[in-house]
């Protein structure tokens, strides 16, 4: 499984965030090195695609 870059939605601290989440998980821990670069961009997706929903939601709000 090709390992793809963040989407421009991501920021560095997500990555940052993301493996301190990953890293308080403990069966991750018997990822390789590779395994667990996937899952740490896939949280750091997951967060920034929550942020940009918050955002989203809060333009939706100021707008009505």
């Amino acid at each position: 499984m090709p390992i793809k870059p963040l989407s421009p939605f991501a920021i560095y601290g997500d990555m940052d965030r993301a493996r301190d989440i990953m890293r308080a998980w403990q069966p991750l821990d018997q990822l390789s090195p590779d395994q667990a670069e996937i899952v740490a961009k896939a949280i750091a997706e997951g967060i920034a695609r929550g942020r940009r929903h918050g955002f989203e939601m809060g333009q939706g709000h100021l707008a009505a």
